[in-house]
């Protein structure tokens, strides 16, 4: 089975209830939310789209702060029915099979979750997030990062794997997207570490106009 069918079928609730951050998410320490609040022009017409959204706290705290409309989707039925009653248009699925329209979103976030994707669907997944957003958008990564693909055995889940890597050539390999940030800290405490099993980047990129035509 596909990991996003086991995450969409019991996974996603369970990874939800073992990390439900609800009152503990701290909107001045979250490293993707200061990035996108020194963004220009994020305000009551910014179209954003969080994968990963989990209950949604990132969201609301970005509309609290621009008055963006938010949109999430999430594997958990769980996470999205919490988003839906804290105000996203929230949505169950995973990232390979986005249910928007084309060109839909300023800004897509992907919310620590590609570490848990089935590898073979990354390139689906990098299209998905093209389609859905718009000329000149922007694009906000935070997951494990390691310079070379590393794997190893997911703990909560017999014949699960977790992959660590470079998540933003997903991206930058085609000359439409440019990464102009690219911040690697330490993944459970404050400040950095010269040690890659512990390696986090929170990492933004934009979409350019088309080079040519």
């Amino acid at each position: 089975m596909a990991q996003k069918d086991v995450f969409l079928e019991s996974e996603g609730d369970a990874w939800f209830a073992r990390n439900n951050i609800g009152d503990s998410f701290s909107p001045d320490t979250d490293s993707i939310l200061g990035e996108l609040l020194e963004l220009s022009k994020v305000d009551s017409e910014t179209s954003i789209l969080e994968i990963g959204c989990g209950g949604g706290e990132r969201l609301v705290a970005i509309h609290e702060r621009t008055g963006s409309l938010v949109s999430g989707i999430d594997p958990s039925g769980q996470a999205v029915e919490k988003a839906k009653g804290n105000g996203v248009d929230a949505h169950q699925g995973t990232a390979e099979s986005l249910p928007f329209d084309d060109s839909r979103f300023d800004i897509v976030i992907f919310g620590f979750c590609l570490y848990l994707c089935d590898p073979e669907d990354l390139f689906q997944i990098a299209s998905e997030a093209n389609r859905v957003l718009k000329k000149s958008g922007w694009l906000l990564i935070k997951d494990f990062y390691n310079p070379s693909p590393h794997r190893r055995e997911y703990h909560h889940k017999e014949g699960i794997q977790s992959h660590k890597m470079d998540f933003t050539s997903l991206f930058t390999w085609h000359p439409s997207f440019t990464c102009f940030s690219h911040k690697v800290e330490h993944h459970s405490v404050t400040g950095y570490t010269d040690d890659p099993g512990e390696w986090v980047a929170t990492s933004v990129l934009r979409k350019n106009r088309p080079l040519y035509g």
